[in-house]
């Protein structure tokens, strides 16, 4: 398998969202390489400790991609685990039409490297979702034999109206999942600007990040139309492969109290119904997410502490 430091990156623009000195850490402690996923290459940033560790696995929201979070990596090599972030099929480095992917892919993306993960760096593994990919790492990763904890910023089923909040009124999502199941079926290439999906303020809400929205928005890398076959899976009814009353591998959830892409209580109530040992981490007053570094540090310490609870697979029922 080939490491290289950056993977050939052509562009420098990520480096506006961080310190110089926290680019130097990054290319200091990481490496890159691709993993081939059914027909999708996937970009893949390493973090390899010197000696035997556990391993997080993580790959990123869908209105970024690994490069913007690098705040949200770095605390766990810090704390001595292997890192293992990937680009999502169609986003950021990775291959595939440019949001134009589907769940199901994004579902192979989760297997593949959790696969690749567990050959690379062995056994525990621990997930972590960060926003919507919080629903794709739990449809995986829920009851795996070497997946030690779930940590995950969200969680619902597709097809809940409650995962797609942000919408408006229940007739109002159910008139705009019929208009996707449309394009979905006559034009499912036909491109919508992403920031007509879903509002940006309303997911980076912190201080300075209309600066950091701005630098998104510009980032030859980041999201800038999103497909109908995307839009349409996202919204469209997918049974969770592990009920959430049947779940036991231990799950963390962390809700934003002032979330407005998904509420607080929807977040409850699905914590609730968890099956297995369980954690729900409420940030008071805070928004769904903060671009600067004090955030990301205060959420890591939340995973980190959940990961070192439960450092092992628990035995599994019908499991060897």
């Amino acid at each position: 398998m080939t490491r290289l430091p950056d993977a050939g990156l052509a562009s420098d623009h990520w480096h506006a969202y961080y310190t110089p000195d926290e680019v130097q850490e990054v290319r200091a402690a990481s490496t890159t390489t691709m993993v081939v996923s059914g027909h999708h290459p996937l970009h893949v940033r390493m973090y390899r400790q010197p000696d035997t560790a556990p391993t997080v696995v993580m790959a990123h929201g869908m209105l970024v991609y690994g490069l913007a979070l690098i705040r949200l990596q770095l605390p766990f090599y810090r704390a001595g685990f292997n890192v293992v972030q990937f680009d999502i099929p169609g986003m950021g480095q990775s291959g595939g039409p440019r949001a134009g992917c589907t769940t199901q892919d994004i579902f192979a993306a989760w297997d593949t490297m959790l696969s690749f993960a567990a050959a690379e760096f062995g056994a525990p593994l621990h997930a972590m979702g960060v926003a919507e990919d919080g629903v794709t790492c739990y449809y995986v990763a829920a009851n795996r034999p070497q997946i030690a904890t779930i940590s995950v910023h969200t969680l619902f089923e597709y097809g809940d109206l409650g995962g797609v909040h942000w919408l408006g009124k229940p007739w109002k999502i159910r008139m705009k999942a019929l208009g996707l199941r449309l394009g979905r079926a006559f034009a499912p290439s036909m491109t919508m600007p992403a920031t007509k999906g879903i509002p940006y303020e309303w997911v980076f809400s912190g201080p300075d990040d209309d600066k950091f929205i701005e630098r998104l928005q510009a980032d030859p890398l980041g999201l800038h139309g999103v497909q109908m076959r995307f839009n349409h899976s996202l919204i469209k009814r997918q049974r969770a492969p592990v009920p959430f009353e049947e779940c036991r591998t231990p799950v963390q959830i962390i809700g934003s109290e002032a979330n407005r892409i998904w509420p607080i209580e929807m977040l409850r109530r699905n914590h609730a119904r968890l099956g297995g040992p369980k954690q729900l981490v409420e940030l008071p007053g805070m928004p769904q997410w903060e671009s600067n570094r004090a955030f990301h540090e205060t959420y890591a310490a939340h995973v980190i502490d959940w990961f070192h609870r439960h450092p092992a697979p628990l035995a599994m029922e019908g499991t060897t």
